[in-house]
């Protein structure tokens, strides 16, 4: 498994040959078509791909495949931005929990408290015309300050929940020290969504020194999309939709180096991998037929 506490050339042989098996399983995923979506809404997409790549959902700290690269997956024509990570302040204990409660605003539907709010480095933004997000970065102590303001009294508040660097740097060389970044053309069928996985690329080369030159720059911003369930068991409690930092697609040259890697398969080396989740079937044969016609 890979990590940042192994010698580096013990980890450069691990990276390498996540990378080849990676290559390998893609390929596969390729030639299967078009794959009805394991989950409805915008995070079916992840969990399809990671159910076909065999990955369990969790929240564990390492990266998705194999502990050295990490999943993003996105629908070619989406306008959403990419997440690089998620993460809580440092400090203090629960602060999405304060902060939804102090500076959210009623769900038309459950009535608790839901904050959805994109937060820069410049300048503070307008949330509800009441309260201004912006992101503060402290050198002296090396932390990544929220500030909190009042628009109408033009004064900050007290409460200013902090990443420390440490955690940041934690969070980026694990989380986004090798990404392969997916694209799949969607489809939808008798209100059921497809996707063909048809694209990935690698992105490397962020540092925490990278990190905060482009927090500075606007580059990368914090999302907070804090909102509550609405019903069930946890009816009231806190969901945190992925509060973290993101990055505009237009954007991603910026931030990473860009690896093109060939997905064409040999007749060489093209073995199909041990793949349990997903098969082929007939019906799926057809379908992929009738939504690759929809397209000419």
């Amino acid at each position: 498994m890979c990590s940042n506490f192994w010698g580096e050339t013990n980890r450069s042989i691990d990276i390498e040959k996540a990378r080849e098996s990676f290559v390998r399983d893609f390929q596969y995923i390729i030639s299967l078509g078009y794959v009805e979506s394991h989950r409805s809404h915008n995070t079916g997409i992840g969990k399809t791909f990671e159910d076909l790549m065999e990955v369990e959902e969790n929240n564990l700290s390492t990266a998705d495949y194999k502990g050295c690269i990490e999943l993003k997956s996105q629908r070619s024509k989406t306008s959403s931005m990419l997440s690089l990570f998620t993460k809580s302040p440092s400090s203090p204990p629960k602060a999405n929990s304060i902060l939804r409660q102090k500076y959210g605003y009623p769900d038309t539907e459950s009535g608790f408290n839901i904050l959805h709010s994109t937060i820069k480095y410049s300048s503070f933004n307008q949330f509800k015309n009441k309260w201004g997000f912006k992101l503060e970065i402290d050198e002296k102590n090396k932390r990544l300050v929220l500030l909190v303001k009042n628009l109408r009294t033009n004064e900050l508040e007290e409460f200013k929940p902090f990443w420390d660097f440490k955690d940041l740097n934690t969070k980026i060389s694990t989380k986004c020290s090798l990404i392969a970044y997916i694209t799949a053309e969607s489809k939808e069928l008798n209100q059921k969504e497809y996707f063909h996985f048809t694209k990935a690329i690698l992105l490397s080369g962020l540092t925490l020194e990278k990190f905060i030159m482009l927090i500075r720059g606007d580059i990368i911003l914090f999302d907070i999309r804090i909102g509550a369930y609405r019903s069930g068991k946890n009816k009231g409690k806190i969901h945190d939709h992925g509060s973290g930092f993101r990055v505009h697609r237009r954007d991603i040259p910026k931030v990473f180096n860009i690896e093109e890697i060939n997905l064409t398969p040999s007749v060489n080396n093209f073995k199909k991998p041990k793949l349990k989740r997903e098969k082929k079937s007939e019906s799926q044969i057809e379908i992929t037929k009738y939504l690759k016609t929809d397209e000419k």
